[in-house]
């Protein structure tokens, strides 16, 4: 079988792989095989072939990977989401929280077993923030409501 349909088949194959899996790697060694192809159509040899194929695989992949990565939007931060979402959402008291004890509280709906991140009471229909998760409770903290910030009438 002559040297350039192997190097063909190699290219069709990394670059199929690469269809699948998104991870811009295979596809830098399809192209290489690809252009060792048309290399070999020229009587390079087979071990100039190969040191071709090394040099412009790891070449392109060291030379363009980043740029692709950070185009594609690699480098962006995930959308939080689990307990990581729930850090800062406001939620209401809606069973007071002691010193030490836990309560209740509604966020978003949702209602989960709460903890005082200050270790002061919340009162029943206070505001809270969520400060962070530790297991299944929220650990939170009082803010102001908008009723609290208003004068008291005389």
């Amino acid at each position: 079988m002559a040297d350039w349909i192997i190097w063909v088949i190699v290219a069709v194959a990394c670059i199929a792989v690469e269809i699948t899996t998104k991870t811009f790697v295979t596809l830098y060694f399809g192209v290489a095989a690809a252009l060792v192809a048309a290399l070999s159509l020229t009587g390079a040899g087979p071990v100039f072939q190969v040191l071709a194929f090394a040099a412009l695989s790891v070449g392109g992949l060291a030379a363009t990977r980043p740029w692709l990565m950070r185009a594609a939007g690699a480098s962006t931060p995930a959308v939080p989401s689990g307990v990581d979402a729930m850090r800062g959402r406001i939620g209401t008291v809606t069973k007071a929280i002691g010193d030490l004890d836990p309560g209740l509280v509604r966020i978003g709906g949702e209602v989960w077993t709460a903890r005082s991140y200050l270790d002061e009471p919340i009162p029943e229909g206070s505001r809270i923030e969520v400060v962070q998760i530790e297991g299944v409770t929220a650990m939170v903290m009082p803010i102001p409501s908008i009723h609290d910030e208003l004068p008291k009438e005389t």
